[in-house]
């Protein structure tokens, strides 16, 4: 029988803006035809603002839950009835369950970055981190690092203010206090880099089209970092390619984003995503951003 979509078909949304570049409808239907299940990842280009009623409008109409990307993260947290224990330190979520009339709001990118990290054979526990931007993955990520053990968060922003907000929150939330916020500089980069053993870039820089760009400087890299980019499209961006030449161990963003597609299956549906469903969905975004893996 013809995968095709029929008026039993469920669907599991995407909603951001801008949203046209996403590969997670290719990578996760993917997995739900290799289930052999009636569901489908649809795509949704929602402004900002609208959510509470695009939420209204899916739950009524049965759909099974709802991916959030930018801007929506926040708002989501905020329009959810229960909420996990990750999305309650945030204070944003990444997927929307609908289950028994409720919205439960989970937060994923966290574990999405520690799982990619892990099978790449890096332990958190016991390092000196250097993230890069504080906004909504960094904030994750850092989050995520401190509960795992790490020995010092190094966190880098354009606005100080913003990277010390996420260095307070730190404190209260977990008593996490081998903590320092810098200015993303030079200055500080360089220096403090040499003392840490992963950097983190958990912003947009170097994403297609602008490739040429780097959140840090080459000279700030060094042989004895690991370097892990959240920025998946493309693939080798500069900072990796960089960091290779230097002789950096590399971490791409595929892994990241298959994680969090494999989460929004098992907590949508219930079901258990296989190793080799795993391997499918990395293979398939590989493919997607023409690189071999």
């Amino acid at each position: 029988m013809a995968w095709e979509i029929d008026a039993r078909t469920k669907i599991i949304a995407l909603v951001g803006d801008p949203i046209e570049h996403s590969l997670t409808p290719r990578i996760q239907n993917a997995a739900l035809k290799r289930l052999g299940l009636n569901v489908r990842n649809i795509a949704f280009k929602v402004p900002k603002g609208a959510l509470r009623d695009v939420v209204k409008g899916f739950k009524a109409a049965g759909v099974l839950g709802i991916m959030v990307t930018i801007p929506h993260k926040e708002d989501a947290f905020r329009l959810a009835d229960e909420r996990d224990q990750f999305a309650q330190l945030m204070g944003s979520a990444n997927l929307l369950v609908f289950k028994e009339g409720k919205t439960i709001a989970y937060s994923t990118d966290g574990y999405a970055a520690s799982r990619s990290l892990k099978e790449a054979g890096i332990d958190i526990k016991g390092k000196r981190i250097a993230i890069v931007g504080t906004g909504g993955a960094g904030r994750a990520l850092a989050f995520q690092f401190a509960l795992e053990g790490a020995a010092e968060l190094v966190l880098f922003n354009r606005t100080l203010e913003r990277a010390e907000r996420l260095k307070s929150e730190l404190k209260q939330k977990l008593k996490f206090k081998a903590v320092k916020a810098f200015v993303l500089a030079p200055p500080s980069l360089v220096p403090e880099l040499k003392r840490c053993e992963l950097l983190v870039n958990a912003t947009s820089v170097g994403m297609h089209p602008n490739e040429g760009e780097m959140p840090v400087p080459p000279e700030a890299l060094h042989n004895g970092l690991i370097v892990f980019d959240i920025v998946y499209n493309p693939v080798q961006t500069r900072l990796l390619k960089e960091a290779k030449r230097v002789g950096c161990k590399t971490v791409d963003g595929v892994p990241m984003l298959v994680y969090t597609n494999e989460k929004a299956i098992e907590l949508c549906l219930g079901v258990s995503v296989t190793p080799d469903l795993v391997k499918l969905m990395l293979k398939v975004c590989y493919a997607s951003l023409k690189r071999p893996h």
